[in-house]
């Protein structure tokens, strides 16, 4: 026997009805915010996400794989795939900025499994690019934040923080370098973050153990660095949210794992764990470019709402998920030589949207009773002799008297019979 991989999952049942449940509501939110759906491949050329992050390339070298002589990687987040894909097919020349993109996806990642976490995921995402102005990040936050607590009552702890551009996040590493490179601060630290002190410092400040260590809570902070668009960017945020009615707290240790945001940057948190975030990254596109002239910056922005982690918050803050609405029939056919019309009837109430099951084996009512009722359903159909001779069809509540008869000379009629008596279950 073969045990499942580690970090995987087979899901089905009530699980999976909730979880699709919860896609076709972000979806729908994002339609509504004309955001238009993409469907992302499962893996690219390894090159594309190097530098993104170090978090990112450290899973990446379990990622990887080779095909044909080429280096590929599973896909760890879906914004640069995104990316790639506006920039291959020349998007911002050819289509009306910005572009706003919905996506639903599995990610990869190798990390140690956990609450929550998962080697392969699920991932809902938005992208909007080549938008400038302060007021969609804004309306972007407002728009998850409402969803969140109005459609699925939930009321997430929502962190942000302000992260400038690049050249202004090397100054500020560097300060963060002196100041933990101090024995005394250091001292304090993980090993984890004394390997970072080096080549990422900024990562120490959003690490899970010593974020919330004083050394760390009183480290430089980035502000300090901030140009007047800068300051002027943190003042229009704070003000339109606060009128806005939007509750967050202002983190200046957030950063988030990708170091390819370079503005605002956002976190929705429910029980210790995050469940959505994202930011801007006005020079992601510059990946893409090449050569020695100077590169176009586009500026964009996104988000993503991590599926296993909503729908783990949903059911730990009893989440009343909607009652489980379809209609489901069961055949019971006792006859041998089955009538064409028969057949027909079943293939009609599912072109209806009738969930129909039968087992064409079975001749005697009693195996049916009993396999019906494993399966779950409540309304039985019965051909027999009896009907076939009068051409007619029972449609019988399970284990109950209650039955009415129905003529199969006119279908139409019968299905819109059947729909008005069954009932939702």
């Amino acid at each position: 026997m073969f045990a499942q991989a580690r970090g995987t999952r087979s899901i089905r049942g009530e699980e999976l009805r909730q979880r699709n449940y919860i896609k076709k509501l972000l979806v729908q939110w994002a339609r509504n915010n004309n955001f238009s759906e993409i469907e992302l491949p499962t893996f690219e050329y390894s090159d594309l996400f190097v530098g993104s992050s170090e978090q990112e390339e450290n899973i990446l070298e379990k990622e990887i794989f080779f095909l044909e002589g080429k280096k590929y990687a599973l896909k760890p987040e879906g914004t640069i795939s995104i990316a790639r894909e506006i920039v291959n097919q020349k998007m911002i020349a050819r289509e009306v900025s910005p572009l706003k993109f919905c996506y639903l996806t599995q990610c990869y990642r190798y990390e140690r499994p956990q609450k929550g976490r998962y080697r392969e995921f699920t991932q809902f995402g938005v992208e909007i690019v080549n938008a400038n102005s302060v007021f969609f990040e804004i309306e972007l936050i407002l728009s998850l934040n409402k969803f969140l607590n109005s459609v699925l009552g939930l009321t997430p702890h929502l962190r942000i923080n302000y992260l400038a551009s690049s050249e202004i996040k090397k100054k500020w590493a560097e300060e963060l370098r002196t100041y933990f490179s101090d024995p005394e601060n250091s001292a304090k630290l993980s090993k984890i973050s004394r390997d970072r002190i080096r080549e990422n410092p900024i990562r120490i400040l959003d690490d899970k153990n010593d974020s919330h260590l004083q050394v760390v809570k009183d480290s430089p902070k980035i502000h300090n660095y901030f140009s007047e668009e800068d300051k002027k960017n943190v003042e229009t945020i704070k003000k339109y949210l606060n009128c806005l009615g939007v509750k967050y707290q202002w983190d200046n240790n957030l950063v988030r794992g990708l170091d390819y945001y370079t503005g605002i940057v956002f976190e929705w948190e429910i029980n210790n764990l995050t469940i959505a975030g994202g930011g801007r990254y006005n020079e992601l596109f510059n990946k893409f470019q090449t050569g020695t002239t100077p590169k176009n910056t586009i500026p964009s922005l996104g988000l993503a709402v991590g599926i296993d982690r909503l729908h783990l918050a949903l059911n730990e803050n009893n989440y009343k998920w909607p009652r489980k609405i379809s209609y489901k029939l069961y055949l019971c056919n006792l006859m041998v030589n089955i009538e064409p019309k028969v057949i027909l009837l079943v293939q009609k109430l599912k072109e209806e949207g009738i969930q129909v099951e039968t087992n064409w084996e079975f001749k005697d009512l009693n195996s049916h009773f009993k396999y019906s009722d494993k399966l779950g359903f409540r309304w039985l159909l019965i051909y027999g002799e009896k009907e076939h001779n009068n051409r007619e069809i029972i449609l019988k509540e399970q284990n109950k008297n209650y039955q009415i008869y129905f003529s199969l000379d006119n279908l139409e009629v019968l299905i819109e019979e059947v729909k008005r008596t069954l009932e939702f279950e």
